[in-house]
C-alpha cells in the first residue's frame, strides 16, 4: 500500500510538467474572438482526424489556429476562412462537408440504409404465418 501511495504522489508531481499552456490570442473586439472560437471548433485537425483544431495539441493544429487568427484579423469572412482550409486540406477538414457531386453518397447513404431496413422489417412481418395450436388430446391420440 505504501508503494501505491508513493506512486500516486510521484504521478501527481510529474503530470503538471507535461501540461501545455494554451496560447493567448489578442483580438481587437469580442466579436472576433467569438468567430475564432466558432471556427476552431468547426475545423477538423488533419493529424488527429477526430478532433477539432481547438481541441488538438498537434503542431499542425497550432499552426492552423494561428492561421485562422491571422485571417480573422485581416477581416476575412468565415466562409473565406473555411474555403481557404478546404482548398488546402480538402473537404475532410470541415466537420460538415458540402453537398456536391463528390459527397452525394455520403449524404444519401443513411437514408438508403433506413429504407432498406424498413423494407426488411415490413417484409419480415408480412410473411409471418399463423401457427395453430394443436389440441393436446388429439396429439396424444395420434402418437399412440
Amino acid at each position: 500500500m505504501r508503494y501505491f501511495i508513493q506512486f500516486l504522489l510521484l504521478l501527481a508531481l510529474i503530470n503538471p510538467v507535461n501540461a501545455e499552456s494554451i496560447e493567448a490570442n489578442s483580438f481587437s473586439n469580442a466579436q472576433q474572438e467569438r468567430r475564432y472560437r466558432v471556427l476552431i471548433d468547426e475545423i477538423r485537425c488533419p493529424v488527429c482526424q477526430g478532433q477539432s483544431i481547438g481541441g488538438s495539441n498537434a503542431g499542425l493544429a497550432k499552426d492552423l489556429r494561428e492561421k485562422v487568427r491571422e485571417l480573422i484579423l485581416t477581416d476575412k469572412s468565415n466562409d473565406d476562412i473555411r474555403d481557404f482550409m478546404v482548398a488546402r486540406y480538402g473537404n475532410f477538414v470541415v466537420f460538415k462537408p458540402p453537398v456536391n457531386k463528390n459527397t452525394y453518397l455520403l449524404w444519401s447513404l443513411p437514408f438508403v440504409f433506413l429504407a432498406f431496413g424498413l423494407f426488411l422489417l415490413i417484409r419480415n412481418f408480412g410473411n409471418r404465418k399463423v401457427v395453430k395450436k394443436i389440441d393436446t388430446s388429439k396429439a396424444k391420440a395420434l402418437l399412440k
